[in-house]
């Protein structure tokens, strides 16, 4: 501290000292206790800006919360991982001086840490000017190269609401961007609150970046087919492929396939054709799959003695063709994929939701969130999943040069920009 207060004296036009107006004492928290130190206030060189009377801190560059960096990532780290509450006991029991510190002490922290998140992307999304060139074509695809194409793995959740804002709950976008094939990692996990458009693409484009997107490589979108999911195709760097997921597809067959089993003895020949719709599906062959679904609905609605078993079979029917009918230019020949070593479902943005929200905020924890609260805890419990909080919030913004001539405390417009 009696380093930074040196360098802040030394006036940068004159290089002369500030003037000191008086000295106040503050209580920085650390892992180790609680430490006074003394500080003092300086004013503006009256020689450079004698117009100008106004003190400033220098405290406050260093220690803006009144606590060390580590003591605000540990808070983040346990908030994120545990209630409020159990971390705060949590940590006053294993560190000194914390013991009279309330959970929402640690609540503020780690919403905190989340706020500084949230704004470090936001800096670098507008300072690296992350807009990349479409593409007009693609490019030759290598053999046994799965690591040429750019995975965006993304899923929907859901998160209980505050009952006074009105609502039951609200939606939250977790997804994963890789490169490699099926079985290799996944890539960081990126979480928001809300499906906003411009949230979506900030976060795609950041995601992109981190992986070491060059305007080279194959993108592909696999999501479970929703409407706000499938709108981040068209803000990738097209062309853009976009893949329904297997999974789900899959777990709407499946119900069908069991129901075979209990078929009546004049439709034996059901579980085979559920089946035949699974294998079409699984080889791109939509318009195929669903003739055939058509056709098994219609014998259904022929049968001369209507029972439960044939009203669930057509639902569950109907509710495959739906499905299927809505997404149909998203169905590939997975089978192809799959002997190429790439990706076909969301597996790992499903498993990332069950550690990420369904841990945190539903099933362990059974509470009520806020919007902003969920957003920023979500942005918290990524970073430490990922294992980068600490580097998440040290991106600075490029700063631009001031002229000699003037102070750095202020920077006042020319008159001819003013008038412009």
């Amino acid at each position: 501290m009696d380093l930074w207060v040196r360098f802040c004296r030394a006036c940068p036009t004159c290089e002369g000292l500030l003037p000191i107006k008086d000295y106040n004492q503050r209580n920085i928290l650390t892992v180790f206790g609680e430490i006074p130190v003394r500080f003092p206030r300086l004013m503006v060189c009256q020689k450079c800006n004698p117009a100008c009377c106004f003190t400033f801190s220098p405290a406050a560059d260093i220690c803006k919360d009144r606590a060390t960096p580590e003591l605000l990532e540990l808070s983040a780290k346990l908030g994120a991982k545990f209630s409020y509450r159990e971390a705060s006991d949590l940590l006053a029991t294993f560190l000194p001086d914390q013991s009279a510190r309330t959970f929402t002490t640690l609540r503020n922290r780690t919403l905190a840490m989340g706020k500084r998140i949230e704004e470090a992307e936001r800096h670098q999304s507008w300072f690296e000017n992350l807009n990349y060139p479409d593409r007009t074509q693609y490019e030759l695809a290598l053999v046994g190269d799965p690591a040429r194409e750019f995975v965006f793995n993304v899923d929907t959740a859901h998160i209980p609401m505050l009952k006074r804002y009105g609502g039951r709950t609200f939606e939250a976008v977790v997804g994963h961007c890789g490169r490699g094939g099926r079985g290799d990692p996944p890539g960081p996990i990126f979480a928001f609150e809300g499906t906003h458009p411009r949230e979506l693409r900030a976060m795609a484009a950041l995601a992109l970046k981190r992986q070491g997107y060059a305007d080279q490589g194959e993108i592909t979108v696999i999501s479970d087919g929703a409407e706000c999911l499938k709108c981040l195709t068209g803000m990738l760097p097209q062309p853009v492929n976009h893949i329904l997921d297997w999974f789900h597809i899959s777990m709407k067959i499946q119900p069908l396939v069991q129901l075979g089993a209990t078929a009546p003895k004049h439709l034996l020949s059901f579980e085979g054709r559920m089946e035949r719709i699974r294998w079409r599906l699984w080889n791109g062959q939509a318009g195929r799959a669903l003739s055939l679904i058509a056709t098994v609905r219609r014998d259904l609605s022929r049968d001369p003695v209507p029972s439960i078993w044939a009203h669930r079979a057509d639902k569950l029917l109907e509710t495959l063709q739906i499905y299927i009918t809505r997404n149909k230019g998203s169905v590939v020949n997975y089978a192809e994929r799959y002997r190429d070593g790439k990706r076909v479902s969301t597996a790992p943005a499903e498993a990332s939701v069950n550690r990420l929200v369904a841990k945190r905020f539903v099933k362990k924890q059974q509470m009520r969130w806020s919007r902003t609260g969920a957003h920023y805890l979500l942005k918290v419990r990524a970073s430490v999943l990922n294992g980068d909080l600490s580097d998440r919030t040290k991106y600075e913004a490029p700063k631009q040069p001031i002229p000699g001539n003037i102070a750095r405390f202020i920077s006042p417009t020319p008159p001819l920009l003013k008038v412009a």
